[in-house]
């Protein structure tokens, strides 16, 4: 039906043009001297109508020859893209599996092959990766030179990778540089303070770690927990790696975030630093200072070996028999009053309270002190029964089979 439509209008065209050339008894009079040429105005529009299709023709001719060699050129990237894209896939497969013999030759072919910006970065960290996991160092740097060459000094992804597998072949001078470029591109990239932290613990530069480490959880790349442990981690090192006087060490311990020094394994160590330098009174302050925000049972058992002397040894004993209002089934806290009590000669309240611990939890701890209590008090038969009882809760304890 549509080509219907088309064959009447196409001849109601042709009828038109006839009855019009009719009816038109015009000429066109060219002046070309020393010509004069006198044509039929019909004839002069059929002719002028031949040459502007025949022009037509010729430019349009002439533009598709012309634009042949761009796009041959365009089909020719096209393609090499296209077994760009197929190499990089297979790449990728292999490096996955775990074939990174074969993932870094169809890199390295993805690499020759690429063009594009983002192609090139693509393959030839994946080559350098594949190269890294073969330990084949020097190949991969030479990947990192060609990239460098291709992608210019400042490009991320090449500064993050090579930070990464520096550290991780411990060259922490390459690892710090490409660090710094990665900070210098994105000063608040994350993931950048997270290499930059395990270079720090590496280089056990305890300032820079505790910087990153509150850096990282404000921005919560961190949870609390986290932070919080790596603090610890870095606070126990720092107070490792460096001796201090006592005025030094309580200027540090007081320095600390309120929630560090109630950290059980930290407080730990700063009683030990106290009690080396004969100031045991200092260490009872900080284990108290501590159970008061944290219960810890590893501090209350601390507590009750501390060599205090004076007036304070009977407030000692009074703390805790005051914690024990509230923790009446604290085994750990009964063991330390009968500790607490045995010192002191107070031989009946030490012998209650150790039996107590026991009744509420039996530990080979309690039972050997137990014993050497009822030495002490020369009952012999009673004593050996806890120590045997001791032996057979110690070997039964983890580790110990």
């Amino acid at each position: 039906m549509k080509a219907l439509g088309w064959l009447i209008a196409l001849a109601a065209l042709a009828v038109g043009l006839m009855m019009f050339a009719r009816v038109n008894t015009g000429y066109a009079l060219l002046f070309i001297p020393p010509w004069r040429i006198e044509l039929s105005l019909n004839v002069f529009i059929v002719l002028l109508l031949l040459v502007t299709v025949l022009l037509y023709g010729a430019l349009k001719v002439g533009s598709e020859l012309g634009g042949l060699p761009e796009r041959v050129r365009r089909y020719r990237d096209a393609r090499r893209n296209r077994a760009s894209v197929e190499l990089e896939r297979e790449a990728r497969i292999a490096f996955f599996e775990g074939r990174y013999q074969r993932a870094e030759r169809l890199a390295a072919d993805a690499f020759a092959a690429s063009r594009g910006q983002e192609a090139l970065a693509v393959n030839g960290l994946l080559a350098a990766r594949a190269a890294h996991a073969m330990r084949d160092y020097t190949r991969r740097d030479q990947y990192f030179e060609r990239l460098r060459t291709k992608l210019g000094p400042q490009h991320l992804a090449l500064a993050m990778t090579e930070a990464e597998l520096y550290l991780d072949e411990r060259r922490y001078d390459d690892a710090n540089r490409a660090i710094g470029e990665a900070r210098a591109i994105s000063p608040k990239l994350t993931a950048a303070l997270k290499l930059e932290l395990r270079l720090r613990q590496r280089e056990g530069n305890q300032e820079a770690v505790l910087r990153l480490v509150d850096q990282l959880a404000k921005s919560d790349a961190i949870d609390a927990a986290q932070a919080s442990r790596l603090r610890v981690q870095a606070q126990l090192a720092s107070l490792a790696g460096k001796p201090r006087s006592l005025k030094e060490l309580k200027d540090w311990w007081s320095r600390l975030p309120a929630s560090d020094r109630t950290a059980p394994q930290l407080v730990l160590a700063v009683v030990d630093a106290f009690c080396e330098q004969q100031q045991p009174e200092l260490a009872r302050e900080a284990i108290e200072e501590a159970l008061a925000a944290d219960w810890s049972g590893e501090l209350v058992l601390r507590y009750g070996t501390l060599a205090l002397e004076g007036d304070v040894v009977q407030s000692q004993l009074q703390q805790a028999e005051a914690w024990l209002k509230t923790r009446r089934d604290d085994h750990e806290l009964l063991l330390t009053l009968g500790r607490l009590c045995r010192e002191r000669a107070l031989w009946g309240k030490a012998q209650t309270y150790l039996e107590a611990s026991i009744a509420v939890q039996a530990t080979a701890v309690a039972h050997a002190e137990l014993a050497n209590l009822l030495e002490k008090l020369e009952r012999p038969e009673a004593a050996a029964q806890h120590y045997r009882e001791s032996l057979a809760l110690a070997l039964q304890e983890p580790g110990n089979n």
